[in-house]
């Protein structure tokens, strides 16, 4: 059952008018920022890695591939045409979320390089969600309730932290409630939202990673949780 609210019904908000006479516009305008957010993203991982292929390269190999080993690499290689697109959009978030090219004179943030470049004509909008980007961690989610096509509802996996709720139609589609996710949550005008990148636990998995996950700093955490998914990644789990 579809729980979309229709045009003449009366809007949830509880104001009395019906829904297109007052919050429909407010949604719609949140769903074409997401789509704006996004496209800037997408824009941003694709600039870097056409501009700065050789230093990603070398990133990849020296910190992405970090402490996997040739049987592992063979196994993310030969992964399931759609993981490796996730595996794709992963790697290259993080290059930008939280990387830094090594022997590279000058700036060396991938995520700077972006945002001083005129070659993407990025939005203003698209500009801070990218710098939010790098403010916010990569963390350890639980699923608690799901709207295919609409939003999801999430937890801290570690220590249970209050509910919130997660609209993006993508990753609704994806989740089943109990499901374990790594996530980077970002701060929209229209509530919070997945950053793009996701990284599934599959469930006999997630006991070890969370026991891990809290013998660690937290500045630990992406690293950690990046390493984890990619030997699942690897072993076709």
């Amino acid at each position: 059952m579809s729980n979309k609210v229709r045009r003449n019904a009366l809007c949830p908000c509880g104001s009395g008018k019906k829904y297109k006479r007052c919050c429909m516009a407010n949604v719609r305008e949140h769903t074409a920022e997401g789509l704006s957010r996004r496209d800037g993203v997408m824009q941003a991982l694709t600039w870097v890695g056409q501009h700065y292929k050789e230093a990603t390269d070398r990133w990849v190999e020296d910190v992405w591939l970090a402490d996997i080993i040739d049987v592992q690499r063979a196994g993310i290689i030969s992964a399931d045409t759609r993981i490796r697109s996730i595996h794709d959009v992963n790697l290259l978030e993080l290059l930008v979320a939280e990387g830094e090219f090594s022997e590279m004179e000058g700036e060396a943030r991938p995520l700077q390089l972006i945002l001083n470049t005129t070659d993407l004509q990025l939005s203003e909008l698209q500009r801070e969600y990218l710098t939010q980007l790098s403010e916010r961690p990569l963390r350890l989610y639980k699923t608690t309730a799901c709207l295919p096509g609409e939003s999801f509802t999430v937890c801290d996996a570690l220590d249970g932290d209050a509910e919130c709720v997660i609209s993006d139609v993508y990753g609704s589609q994806m989740l089943d409630v109990g499901d374990v996710v790594g996530l980077r949550l970002m701060d929209t005008s229209g509530g919070w939202e997945t950053s793009g990148s996701i990284y599934h636990i599959p469930d006999q998995y997630v006991d070890e990673l969370e026991a891990i996950l809290r013998d660690a700093e937290e500045d630990k955490y992406s690293a950690i949780l990046t390493h984890f998914w990619l030997k699942l990644v690897a072993a076709h789990v």
